[in-house]
């Protein structure tokens, strides 16, 4: 089924894209999320309960809204990536990616001849697409992540950026927080200024860069050119959740 890359479009016309999280593992809440005019949804199959058999139906109902399905996954491992496009996924997320070769072989593993060896299968996303042209609107089409999130990876970006057919460059600030052994990020400004940097390294580069954004940040981040804004949803339902409990206990 040919339904185009929300994401992918909007970084070709270098605008913004606004990437939603949360605890999006039923088909029926990421349809209502679709509804609200968002680019992707990053669905967690790395730390979140999402399986394969969830997969299809998750993306579907991204689908019906023609908003992008990227899903986060555990590792690198060949039969992994290819499975989770092979299901419907329209992009991944790929965490620690720390050098150059990991980069190169993420995406052989990903996209089809001549770019790279993904394993051959026509996935749902090939009905009714000819085959003798599904392996090219496969490759244009699937959208790769790669996350940015260990020291190691900082100090190896500007070889990781050599890498080409990776859509985003995700600077994460967690779990680089953690490399950096910065125990409070939100507040820090080493974490806060390696971050800027490394976004501008990125764009210096000609390449799109991506990271977590928040209302306290996110003018920030498009001032610095940030292409791909992931936002967690839960702060949203605590903040107004604990506004309604301040109400009523005054």
């Amino acid at each position: 089924m040919e339904i185009s890359n929300k994401i992918k479009g909007k970084l070709n016309s270098n605008k913004p894209a606004l990437v939603v999280s949360g605890y999006f593992d039923s088909p029926n809440i990421v349809e209502y999320i679709s509804s609200l005019n968002v680019d992707g949804i990053w669905l967690e199959g790395e730390h979140g309960p999402i399986d394969f058999s969830d997969i299809p139906n998750l993306s579907r109902a991204c689908d019906l809204y023609e908003v992008s399905s990227i899903f986060r996954i555990t590792s690198h491992e060949y039969g992994l990536i290819y499975r989770y496009l092979d299901l419907g996924a329209q992009g991944l997320v790929i965490p620690h990616v720390s050098t150059k070769t990991q980069a190169l072989n993420i995406v052989k593993s990903a996209k089809y001849y001549p770019i790279g060896k993904r394993g051959m299968f026509t996935s749902r996303r090939g009905l009714n697409i000819p085959k003798s042209e599904y392996m090219n609107f496969a490759n244009k089409n699937s959208l790769l992540i790669v996350i940015i999130e260990d020291v190691e990876g900082l100090n190896n970006l500007d070889s990781i950026l050599t890498v080409d057919n990776i859509d985003v460059f995700f600077i994460a600030p967690n779990d680089l927080a953690q490399s950096m052994g910065i125990p409070n990020k939100k507040h820090n400004d080493e974490l806060n200024t390696t971050i800027s940097n490394s976004i501008q390294k990125i764009k210096k580069a000609g390449k799109k860069a991506g990271t977590l954004s928040n209302p306290e940040n996110i003018d920030h981040h498009l001032k610095i050119g940030v292409d791909l804004l992931l936002v967690d949803t839960s702060q949203f339902i605590k903040i107004g959740v604990s506004s309604l409990i301040s109400k009523i206990n005054q």
